[in-house]
């Protein structure tokens, strides 16, 4: 199902991409 594909690869992506924010966020001491 390529929909079911894609939705979980913007997932996958979307999760990956906040991860990256917090972490960066983490590291300059902002949170």
């Amino acid at each position: 199902m390529p929909t079911l594909t894609s939705y979980f690869a913007f997932l996958l992506v979307a999760l990956t991409i906040t991860l990256g924010l917090f972490i960066g966020l983490s590291k300059i001491g902002f949170i």
